[in-house]
């Protein structure tokens, strides 16, 4: 019987350790596109945290608290068609962020993908909708924020 050599096994843990740390710290860098994406992201969930990537003029306009406000909007429309607001949530589907200007303190993002209700598609034939916007994003002390014409949000 041979004996197994622990040295290639052990290789092979460390490696993977290795590649395991660099590919984190890429993920944990904030970026325009970044912050561009977990914001339309919410945006179609309709999820209060598009909140965090919201720049502050844009979180209250005219005194309307816009996330707030277009949370009320789509839940009466929910509940107007009889629906729940699980079936108006709607899922972005292959997002892709071009950086089309960039500085340290702002940047134009252009965004592009798919938004289609996951769920509701499948009982209604409903087709799925392109998005092609461009998206002002600001650094706000270290964190890049959205600001500027965004969807159909309140205020714009």
């Amino acid at each position: 019987m041979q004996k197994i050599k622990p040295a290639p096994i052990i290789s092979a843990v460390m490696i993977g350790v290795v590649l395991q740390v660099l590919f984190i710290f890429p993920d944990i860098k904030d970026t325009p596109s970044k912050a561009v994406i977990e914001f339309a992201t919410a945006y179609f969930k309709v999820d209060a945290s598009m909140a965090d990537r919201l720049c502050d003029d844009r979180k209250v306009v005219n005194g309307v608290d816009t996330v707030e406000k277009y949370i009320q909007i789509k839940t009466e429309e929910a509940k107007d068609r009889g629906l729940s607001m699980f079936y108006l949530r709607d899922k972005l589907y292959s997002p892709r962020a071009e950086t089309l200007k960039k500085d340290a303190s702002s940047a134009e993002i252009r965004l592009t993908g798919e938004v289609k209700p996951p769920l509701k598609s499948f009982f209604t034939q409903e087709g799925y909708t392109q998005i092609d916007e461009v998206i002002a994003v600001i650094n706000d002390n270290g964190k890049w924020k959205v600001c500027g014409k965004l969807f159909s949000l309140p205020g714009n």
